[in-house]
């Protein structure tokens, strides 16, 4: 008589359609108009069923005259009609309790005032049963299997005790739709299960189909660049664990290639973000499609790619590949109508010289990329231990650095600088040194790329400042005389916006004019961002601070920032100098160095002045100063007073 529902399955992420726990200890009553659960819509279903194989039982019991079975159908009717409509209500849970309670009292009745055994309500136990396990719980289930069984064995007592009469009933029509009802009632069940579990299927497999492809694509997302779709850092790091795996079985070696795209930058400002993108992705489709058959190539991050070649027996076939992906990436590439040409600098590691494990080998890659750079670019360079052991120094200098800052290690030396005419001590360049406190004092050329680097040039720059504000102030007070201290500033600290505040405070915190305090900047930061400099120069000499271009020749010498920039004098680089006695071309250059200077209205400094006859020289062309050994090396401050307090007003040069 009742038809079993299959439990329908549903996504969690679709809540208006969420099925209620199979196990369910509180009814939640939803609220009128409220959409039925698939659940509820099956047992509302199946109510009908049973409702109609009721309501024809009690109509064949009345056309029997018995009225007994008639009035147990129609309260099983009534109490099917209430558990109608808790269901209607959402009392899910209340409602099939009731329906299961209804249902298997009713039949026992039934069979009991009946023909006991012989009744064909025992049909509908099964069913009943199938029933319990789909909207009851295993609890329900295993009471209703206990109570049937009971059920069964008093049935066959009281047949055996003569209670119940074991007649065979006649076979009549009204048996036969009794019959056929309670089956097409369990038949529509079975139609509503079979169609629930094929749709359960298929939403299954759908599932899957859509799990597998997720799968997939995580799959993608964790090993493949999204952009390039090459191998990403996690993909590479694993091929190369297996290459290295591979090459010691082979007694083989195995080539790491760290490439970086040398102007990449440039494009991504000047063409757009969009357009670097897509030459990523043209770098990546050549790297791929030219080292096809011999390698690896993923990209990592940026700009970076790694090349993994495999198998290989000499290094002259890791420099023919190197060369190959040059000669590869040396070729235009179209982008927005215009050829653009981007060069790579490649760094080398080879295995096992250079590492045995992946960290390693990718690290010293990494190193022989940037020397590559470092190198003039558009090459490639393999790994040595050196360039690790420079690694190393640069670290340990960084932190000694640090530490001499707060430790009061730096010092500041000043060479003089003399009128070439007068003979006159005008002034000093202050040049920091550091005296370590085990290794003695450190040459700038070490620790001053050092300090750019990690950017403690601006810490050690606005100290240098300082120190030379306090001493030139003191140089004063001494009686020494109008002095002024030039200063070399990093182009970092003028990217840093605040150059302008960093003077001002340093004059003001000593009372120094701002005519003793002369700035020297190189020609590179002058032609990197013009037009900004231009505005922090210019204020600057308003301020009353001098500017010198230093190591003049060496850079762009360009005449038309000369012009455009308020600059007081140029400073002829000491290598062109001091081989003035020895090449007439660089004797040339500084001529032309100093009458250019005139032309321009603009003082001309000569460093590296190493003797007399030099001295006679830059005389003989007009240069106004000089410093140099002629003279006397930085000095510390206190033996640059003293040096002053020698030579200060004497009529001529002395040797």
């Amino acid at each position: 008589m009742l038809v079993p529902v299959r439990r329908a399955l549903r996504r969690p992420s679709r809540p208006a359609i969420a099925m209620p726990s199979s196990s369910p200890t509180t009814d939640h009553t939803l609220p009128p108009g409220t959409v039925l659960t698939l659940q509820q819509r099956r047992l509302q279903q199946i109510l009908w069923a049973v409702l109609a194989t009721f309501g024809t039982a009690a109509l064949t019991s009345f056309s029997k005259n018995d009225y007994a079975s008639v009035a147990l159908e129609l309260a099983a009717v009534a109490l099917l009609c209430l558990a109608y409509r808790w269901n209607q209500q959402g009392a899910l849970a209340r409602a099939s309790q009731l329906m299961l309670g209804t249902l298997t009292a009713g039949i026992f009745a039934l069979m009991a005032t009946g023909a006991g055994l012989y009744d064909e309500g025992t049909l509908a136990f099964p069913a009943i049963l199938l029933f319990a396990g789909m909207f009851g719980n295993r609890r329900m289930l295993l009471v209703l299997m206990a109570w049937q069984q009971g059920a069964l064995v008093l049935m066959f007592v009281l047949h055996q005790a003569g209670v119940i009469r074991a007649v065979e009933a006649p076979v009549d029509l009204q048996r036969l739709v009794m019959m056929v009802t309670i089956m097409a009632a369990i038949g529509f069940f079975v139609w509503l299960l079979t169609g629930d579990l094929q749709r359960t299927l298929a939403q299954l497999a759908s599932e899957k189909e859509a799990l597998a492809q997720s799968l997939e694509r995580i799959d993608v997302l964790a090993h493949r660049d999204t952009l390039t779709q090459l191998p990403n850092r996690t993909l590479a790091k694993d091929r190369l664990e297996q290459l290295l795996l591979q090459a010691r079985r082979d007694q083989c070696m195995v080539a790491a290639l760290y490439l970086d795209l040398d102007n990449f930058k440039t494009v991504n400002d000047s063409l757009g973000h969009a357009a670097g993108d897509e030459l990523l992705c043209l770098v990546a489709e050549r790297l791929g499609s030219g080292l096809r058959e011999c390698g690896t190539v993923a990209r990592l991050s940026g700009d970076e790619f790694l090349i993994l070649l495999g198998g290989i027996h000499t290094e002259e076939a890791v420099a023919a590949s190197a060369a190959r992906v040059l000669q590869l990436l040396a070729q235009p590439f179209r982008l927005q109508g215009l050829d653009v040409v981007v060069t790579t600098s490649l760094g080398i590691a080879v295995a096992p010289r250079d590492g045995s494990d992946v960290d390693e080998l990718l690290k010293n890659a990494d190193l022989a990329m940037y020397r590559a750079k470092d190198s003039g670019r558009n090459a490639f360079r393999f790994f040595d231990a050196s360039m690790n052991e420079n690694v190393v120094e640069h670290l340990h200098m960084a932190s000694g650095l640090r530490t001499a800052l707060a430790r009061g290690e730096l010092q500041v030396h000043y060479q003089p600088q003399f009128d070439l005419h007068s003979g006159r001590i005008i002034g000093a360049e202050a040049l920091v040194r550091w005296k370590h406190p085990t290794l003695g004092f450190m040459p700038p050329s070490k620790f001053i790329p050092v300090a750019e680097r990690t950017g403690l040039i601006n810490e050690v720059g606005a100290w240098v400042l300082n120190r030379s504000c306090l001493d030139a102030k003191a140089w004063r007070l001494r009686g020494l005389g109008e002095l002024t201290v030039a200063v070399n500033v990093s182009p970092l600290q003028f990217h840093r916006d605040n150059i302008e505040h960093e003077v001002a405070n340093a004059l003001a915190a000593c009372q120094l004019p701002a005519s003793a305090l002369e700035l020297e900047l190189t020609e590179s930061l002058l032609v990197a961002d013009a037009h900004h400099l231009s505005e922090v120069l210019q204020r600057l000499r308003t301020l009353g601070v001098q500017i010198a271009i230093d190591d003049f020749g060496t850079g762009y010498s360009n005449l038309a920032y000369l012009q455009r920039f308020a600059v007081h004098r140029l400073k002829i680089d000491q290598s062109f100098v001091r081989r003035m006695g020895s090449s007439t071309h660089d004797e040339g250059i500084v001529r032309a160095i100093i009458e250019m200077a005139h032309c321009l209205g603009l003082q001309v400094v000569a460093e590296g002045v190493e003797d007399a006859a030099m001295l006679r020289k830059l005389q003989g062309f007009g240069c106004e100063f000089g410093q140099g050994f002629h003279w006397s090396p930085a000095l510390p401050a206190d033996g640059f007073c003293a040096f002053v307090q020698r030579h200060q007003g004497t009529a001529g040069l002395t040797g």
